[in-house]
Parts: C-alpha cells; structure tokens; sequence
C-alpha cells in the first residue's frame, strides 16, 4: 500500500530546493511534496513517483516500461498497477476539469505530459527578481492550454529564419494552426529577447483604427502625438525585442507599412507576422503553413504506425481530452486517418471534430462529417473569437472579400477535387463578369489562402480545401446561383470528355492519363446533379456517353454500370428513340456485367439487343465489339463450342475492319477456345501468329472495345499452353515479363486478367508457392480496391488452393468451399473445373475422401459436359488418388484405369506435364507393388523429353523417383 506523503517543509525558506511548476502545482521532488498555491496535495508514494518522471520529461512519451521499472524497481507488477495510479494522480490534479489537461494516455504505448512546465534550481533572491521579470513579459502572451502537435519543424526553421531575417510572415488558411506555431515559437526563443515578446491581436483592429496607436499601447506607452509612429520606433530603437502581429489579413497595407518603419528604425526588433495572405512588405520571408500530414488513403497503419502522423496524433490526444474512455485500435485507426484526411489535416476542424467524440463516438463522428459545419459549430471557449468554431474562422475571411471574390468563391465551390483555370472560367463566369475578373479573383483567393494551387504539373491544378468548399456551398445555396454553377459545371466536363475521346487517339497513354484521370470527381459531381429531380437527364445521358472511354481506362466497372443504366432508363422512356445511343449503352451494360456478374440474363439481354442494333445499322465496329462480348459470355458459361463459332463469326466480319488488329484477334480467340477444347498444338500456334503480327496501336482504343490489352492478353493464356507442353522455364519467365507489362500499363482489367488467368494458375500449376502468393496478393488487393467481385472470388479460389499446398490444409479448404460456393458453375466456368479437382485432391490430403470423390466427379462431368478437356488428365488422375486413398482391391484397379486413361489424354493433347504428372503417380502404385522396372520403364522415358524446367517441383520428383527407383534395380 502506498503510504501519504510526509508533512511539507518551511517553505518560507530563502534556499530553495529544485522546484517543477504546471498549472497552480508547485512539485518539490527532493522533498516528495506537492503544492497547489500553499496547500499540500497528498499523493501516495508511487503515484508522486509517476508525477515526477512525467514532469521531468514534459511532452516526451514515457512507456509503460519504463514507468514500471521506474515506480516498482525489481519488482514485478501488474499493468493494472499502473493505470490504478494515473487514475489516482489524474484525480488528485483535477485533469481533464477546469479546462486543466496534464496527463494524457497513448493507447499501447504510455503516457505523456502535456501540461507547460517550468523548472528551477537552487537559488538566490537577486537572481528570482530577474527571473519574475522575464516571467512577467510572458505573461503577454496567450498561454496554451494544450501541447502543440506536428509543429515541430516549422518552429524550428522560423527560429533559424529569425537570426538572418527580421520580418517573417506565416501564411496559411484559417483554422491551419498560425497563431499557434507563432506563439510555441515566442515561447521557445523568449529568453533570446531580453526585452520581450510581445503579442499583439490585430483581428479587432479596424481599419480606421491608427494601427501604431495599438502596437504602443501594447507595449505600454503613453502616446499624445498625431502620429505615434516615431515615438514608437524612438521606444524601440535600441531593444531586442520581437512584436507578433497576429491576424494580418484584413489590415495588411497598414501592417506592411507600419512593420517596414519599425524595421527602418530600429536595429534589434524583429516582427513575426500570422496572415491568410503576405504581407508584401519589404524585407519580408514568407513560410506557409502545411496542414498537418495524414496517413496515405492507400496505406495500412497499426494505431502505433499512424500515430507518427501529427493530425492523428492530435486527434487522439483532443479526442482523450474530452472522453478518457476513448480507445484507439489498430481495427479503429482507418476510421480516424479518414476523419483527418477528410478534414484536409487543419488542425482547428481536427481539434472540433475529436472534442465531438465523447457525443457521438467515433463510428458516428465519421458519418457526421459530410455535414462539416453543422457538427462543427461549437467551438473551443478559451480560444479567440475567430478560432471557436469553423464557421467562425472562415467567415472571418469571408466578409473581407470583396463581391466579385466572393462571387468567384461560391461558384468554384461546385468543383469536386482539382480543376483547372479553363474550367474555373468555364464556371465562375456570371452575368456581368468579364474572363479577367475570374482570374484576377482567383489569383487574389490563391493568396489569401482561401484556395490551393499545384504548380509543379504542366497545367496548374487548383483546390478548395474540403472544408472551405462546404462553407462555400452554403453560400452558393443561399445565394440563389447553385443551379446555373451545376449545370456550367456539367456542361464543362461533357466538352472535356469529348475531348479526351478524341485524343485517345493521338495522346501518348502517360500523358493521356495524367490530363484526364483526375478529371474523374468532378464527372461524378457532373453526373450526380444532371440525374437529380432538379438536373437535366439529357445533359447526363451525354455526360455518359462521352465519360465511357475514361471508365473503361480507370476500370471503373460499378459505375460505369450504374450510370450506363440510368441513361438507357432516360433514353428508353422517350418518345424519340435514338438507336446509336442505345447501341452504345447496351454493349457497355453487356460489357461491364461480364467483369462483375461474369454471366445471367441481363448481361445476355444486353448484347443480343446490342448485336441487333449493330446490325441494324451495320456498325462493323459494334458488331465486332459485342461478338467478343459474346464470345467471352459464352467462355464463362462453360460453352466452348459456341464460344468457337463465336470466335469464327469474329473473324468473318473482322476481314470487313479497317483496323489490322482485328483479324488478329480473332485468331487469338480462336486459339483460347482451342486450347479449353484440349488442342494445345494448334492453339499454341494460333496465339502465337497472332503475337508474331501484331501492332501495338498507339493509343488506347482497343481497351474501350475490347477490354484488355490485347498482347497481354494473349500471353495470359500461351503460359499455361508451354507449361502443358513441357516447357515450363520459358512459361515462368514468360510469365513475370507479362506481369511487368501488365503493371506498367496500368489498367486494373488487364493487370486482373493477367494475374486470374495467367500468373495465379501458372505458379499453382508449377508450383512455384512463393511467386503464386505474391500473384494472389496483388490480385486480391487490387480487385478489392477497384470493385471487382469476380476477379476478388478468383483471388479467394487461389489462396485457398495455395493454403492447402502450403500445408494450411483446414483453412484453405474452408476458403474454397465458401468461395466455390458464391460461384456457381454457371456463372464463371473457365477454369473452373481445375479448382474443382484443386479442391478434390486437398480433401483427399485431409483424409475427406468420400467428399472429395463427390467433388471430383463433379468436376470430371463438367470436363465431359462443355468438352473442357484441357484439365481431364489431371481431373482422371485425382480421381485415381482419391480411389487410392479409399483402398480395396476394387478401388486400385480403377484407379490404375484411371491413370491409364489420363495418360492417354495427355498424349493425345500433347500436355507433357499432365503426362509426368500422371506417369508419377503411376509408378509409386507400380513402386509400392514392387513393379521397379515397370515404373522405371514408363516414367524414365517421360522424364527424358523434357529439355527445361529441371528446377521445378514436378522434374524434381521425377528425378528423385527413378534414383530410387534404380538403387532398387540394383539392389
């Protein structure tokens, strides 16, 4: 049990012991006492332990271990221990009440001192009487309730600043944390002005007011002349002293000017200046002021990962402030880096937001943000006027525009995201304004920090950050304008999708999408108003239809899809039809549902209504695009001989295009069906004509007609093709050079289509594990962040099957049964059939053989249903194993049937790795029976065809078998 505290000393003592200072608490560590004024504050023993080594280090976090070590020396203890003590100390200091924080938690890791600290040694009375002097001057500066976040850098480059420049102005938008880097900073460096700091608000200045009358009156002279300003500067001629102009901006020629004398005047005085804007004054250095930095919206952080970006940690250091129950895990973390990148990293909206958590809780808070200002209403009671609330801090920057910038203001607040100068005339121009007033305006909002610019890109790019575009939505609402600004909105990016159109013609693919990709918010922002009750539906029909080109290059299928099915509802509920339209909307609705549903009858009511307009209009190009559609639709429902004729009818109205790519295509089709159908000879050669011939067009076109990267493409399937064939080096490298492409040519689709029916099967089939992981992953990842659900359930078929190779036997075939499942064979049979038999042989590992036997027969009826015979040998083979395993006299002779019968699939296909494969398990059956020479006789001569590969999995057991098998014959 802790024991009280002795009785304090004299305190009246002239020789004082070390003294710590916060808040009314004096701390007296050598003595064991605390203070508050002259009352002792009784503490138990451990607990003023704590006080002590937080006090000691102020702001540094102190982990639980060293605490614990500290408090309890060679004793082990409970965290529990711990926590009970800082409740105690929590209590005994009144944190977290009368606006006092000191001690705050960081979740898994410890604690830190948050409070302003002081600290003193012995001394002597001459020597207090300087201190209090000092002590006194600070006392005209604000002092800070809470410790300041993330600033660190910037104090130290404005204190480096200020020993070579005398005038230094922080620019920055409201709410960005100005006034409080200028004061951490005045209260860093107060001892290198011997003379003072001094703090001077000038948001109550108007300007009518005599701006020197205000400086001297802050600095406590009584002034009588006209004009103050030479008894002002004669007052400071000689002193070393630094005067903080604090909120410039609505005064900024007489603050330029008033700071340009002083400076003339005097050789010591040095002006820190806080404004939205610089001041323009001679001798001046500009810093502008960063919002805080946030987590990328890609990266996953732990909680102790995202706390080294400062608006985290502000958020939860607030956040503890206001509700000491409030935890953060690495499950919940995601949700307060969004809350902070929501709020663009000012600090001022972060601070707001996390003293709300303790009324909604953070899941809530989350939600709540989109209405920001509503929510952010109540602000700080301690904090200047202009800081308390959001609202506050931008209306103060608003009412000191003049109208044509507020104007301009409002409308930009229409975009979503960046946009550019041709778009912010495009929208911001009204009834009476003329292109230089935009432009004017808008250089004058950029430096009053109201908006942002990126110039280091060939086209300036311009930004409201997100809380300024809410507040100025408001205002644009209220002014009646909304409605003209949306649709000069949408009509502006309806002319800049046309555009791109026709520069995907010409546009090298880099170029094209650095242009137009970031186009993409404010399209949807387009979109959504033109299809509202109060937009033009035709407007956003065209919108669409120009916008097709851009989605299918960002493999945006979801939305795609839902915007292509609010324009055929427009285009189809009016009285005059318009057929090229409609062609177009179906084909996309067809194409799109092929990568999110993969088959059903929308997708088949879609392209047969496509196909029929198409030839209404005898549209070659339609025509050939909706047959490839087809012809995929065809491949997912397990329909190879109709996929074939397919791929024929393609080829037939392909010799009517004037693209040359096309007849290529339509043999790279073929070959693909060839090879399900089980010919990998002619297949192979089918694809590889087609790749021996074929132009890579310059742009991209061929994405928006047929999906994918047609080379790449193609590949996909020739890697599985040589790997049959015995070749599986030339597959493997192959392989990894397509993925490469696939990644460098960044479109979602084809790097999916890649990886699910290239990369992922040919590192399974050959068993390269680690290759397959690093495949899978990327394929899950990417599938999952771009909304594809089919390619993401291939991901979830390929980590199951790698899991049970990986020996995580139980655990992968529950992935593969709950993911097989959600794919019902009708909905996306390729290659279906070969997870099934993946599926088989890991139930037999697990001794499942009943079940595995029920799912290998399934798939051997698909094999024999749709002809998909390029897996049959390996389906017979499994099967063989799993009736192996099932044992009885009755059950090996079928399964040497078994085997016999996929040996012969395997020649007849020429797939030298199915043969290997089966003669493997062939000969152990003939090993085990004591048939060496038998198994040697078949499996030595199999093995000896091969002239590559010899480092992959198969070839190896292959090797390892006949030396056994010929130390038997030996033997």
């Amino acid at each position: 049990m802790d024991l009280p505290a002795s009785a304090p000393p004299d305190v009246s003592s002239q020789h004082k012991a070390r003294e710590i200072t916060f808040g009314p608490f004096r701390l007296q560590p050598e003595r064991q006492l605390l203070l508050r004024g002259t009352e002792e504050v009784r503490l138990g023993s451990r607990a003023l332990e704590i006080l002590i080594a937080l006090t000691e280090r102020p702001g540094e976090l102190l982990t639980k271990d060293e605490l614990l070590t500290r408090v309890w020396p060679r004793i082990v203890v409970e965290e529990g221990n711990l926590r009970s003590q800082i409740a105690a100390l929590r209590k005994a200091l009144n944190d977290g009440r009368e606006n006092a924080r000191y001690i705050i938690s960081v979740p898994g890791r410890g604690y830190r001192f948050v409070a302003p600290v002081t600290q003193s040694g012995a001394t002597v009375a001459p020597t207090i009487e300087v201190a209090s002097v000092a002590v006194e001057r600070m006392l005209q500066l604000p002092k800070p309730v809470t410790r300041v976040i993330g600033r660190a850098g910037v104090v130290a480059e404005l204190s480096r600043r200020l020993q070579r420049r005398r005038l230094i102005t922080i620019v920055g938008p409201g709410g960005i944390g100005k006034t409080t880097v200028a004061l951490s900073l005045a209260d860093g460096i107060a001892d290198l002005y011997p003379d003072g700091v001094v703090f001077i608000d000038l948001a109550p200045v108007s300007s009518s007011i005599m701006l020197s009358s205000v400086v001297a009156s802050a600095l406590g002279l009584a002034v009588v002349a006209d004009d103050p300003i030479s008894e002002l500067i004669t007052f400071l001629r000689d002193r070393r002293l630094l005067l903080i102009f604090d909120s410039c901006e609505h005064v900024l020629g007489t603050a330029a000017a008033l700071a340009e004398a002083i400076l003339r005047g005097t050789s010591e005085t040095r002006v820190l200046a806080t404004s939205r804007e610089p001041l323009r004054a001679e001798g001046e250095s500009v810093l502008t002021l960063d919002p805080l930095e946030t987590p990328p919206e890609t990266a996953v952080l732990t909680a102790h990962q995202a706390m080294a970006f400062p608006a985290v940690e502000l958020f939860i250091e607030r956040a503890l402030s206001s509700a000491e129950s409030f935890e953060v895990t690495d499950e919940t973390i995601p949700i307060v880096s969004n809350i902070c990148r929501k709020l663009d990293g000012m600090a001022l909206a972060i601070e707001l937001a996390a003293s709300r958590v303790h009324t909604f809780g953070l899941h809530e808070l989350a939600t709540q943000l989109d209405d920001r200002f509503r929510l952010l209403m109540q602000g700080r009671g301690t904090a200047l006027p202009r800081h308390r609330t959001l609202t506050a801090a931008l209306d103060w920057s608003y009412q000191y525009l003049d109208a044509t910038e507020q104007a301009v203001l409002r409308r930009l607040a229409i975009f979503v995201g960046g946009f550019t100068l041709e778009a912010a005339q495009a929208v911001a121009i009204g009834h009476n304004d003329m292109a230089s007033d935009v432009v004017r305006a808008l250089a004058d909002l950029v430096a009053k920090s109201l908006i942002s610019v990126k110039s280091n890109e060939r086209t300036p790019i311009y930004r409201l950050l997100d809380t300024t575009r809410a507040y100025a939505m408001e205002k644009l609402v209220v002014s009646g304008d909304f409605a003209a600004a949306a649709r000069s909105h949408a009509e502006h990016y309806r002319v800049v999708l046309v555009r791109a159109g026709g520069d995907a013609e010409t546009m090298e693919l880099r170029d094209w999408l650095s242009t137009y990709a970031r186009q993409i918010d404010n399209v949807r922002g387009a979109l959504d108003w033109a299809f509202s009750a109060e937009g033009d539906p035709m407007l956003g029909v065209a919108l669409t239809e120009a916008a097709l080109p851009l989605w299918m290059h960002l493999s945006l299928m979801n939305e795609c899809r839902s915007r292509v099915a609010q324009s055929l509802s427009v285009l189809t509920s009016r009285a005059a039809r318009n057929p090229r339209l409609e062609l177009q909307f179906q084909h996309a609705l067809g194409a799109v549902l092929l990568n999110i549903e993969a088959s059903g009858p929308e997708i088949e009511t879609a392209l047969n209504e496509a196909l029929r307009i198409a030839e209404d209009l005898n549209d070659t190009d339609y025509k050939l695009r909706v047959l490839w559609c087809q012809w995929c639709l065809a491949h997912n429902c397990g329909a190879f001989r109709e996929a074939l004729a397919l791929a024929d009818r393609f080829c037939e109205v392909s010799k009517e295009s004037r693209d040359p790519v096309d007849p290529l295509t339509g043999e790279r089709m073929r070959g693909f069906t060839i090879h399900f159908l089980g010919d990998q000879r002619t297949a192979r050669r089918k694809i590889e004509y087609m790749l021996d011939n074929y132009v890579a067009p310059v742009h991209r076109a061929h994405i928006i007609r047929f999906q994918f990267d047609q080379k790449i493409t193609a590949r996909n399937f020739l890697v599985s093709i040589l790997w049959l064939q015995g070749y599986a080096s030339q597959a493997l490298a192959m392989n990894a050079t397509n993925v490469e492409e696939a990644q460098a040519f960044d479109h979602t689709m084809t790097l999916c289509n890649s990886l699910a029916k290239g990369a992922c099967l040919l590192s399974l089939l050959a068993s390269d594990l680690h290759g397959a992981q690093q495949y899978i992953d990327l394929l899950l990842k990417r599938s999952a962040r771009d909304g594809l659900p089919i390619w993401h359930a291939w991901g979830k078929c390929f980590q199951g099957i790698l899991l049970v190779k990986q020996g995580n036997i139980t655990e992968g075939l529950d992935l593969l049964k709950v993911t097989l499942a959600g794919l019902p064979e009708n909905r996306f049979s390729l290659r279906h059939t070969w997870v099934f038999a993946e599926y088989a042989d890991g139930l037999r590992i697990a001794g499942r053989i009943d079940e595995g036997l029920d799912v290998i027969e399934k798939a051997l009826g698909m094999c024999r249903r749709d002809e998909e015979y390029w897996c049959i040998p390996e389906v017979l083979r499994i099967k063989g194993e799993l009736l192996q395993a099932k044992g009885g006299p009755t059950e090996e002779r079928a399964a040497e049937e078994l085997f016999l019968e996929s040996l012969d699939w395997a020649r007849r296909q020429e797939a030298q790795s199915w043969e290997l494969r089966t003669a493997l398990s062939l000969c152990r059956r003939y090993h085990r029976a004591g048939l060496q020479r038998q198994a040697r006789a078949l499996l030595s001569p199999i093995y000896g065809r091969f002239i590559e590969g010899f480092e992959t999995f198969d070839l190896r057991q292959a090797k390892a078998l006949i030396e056994e098998l010929e130390v038997g014959d030996a033997g």
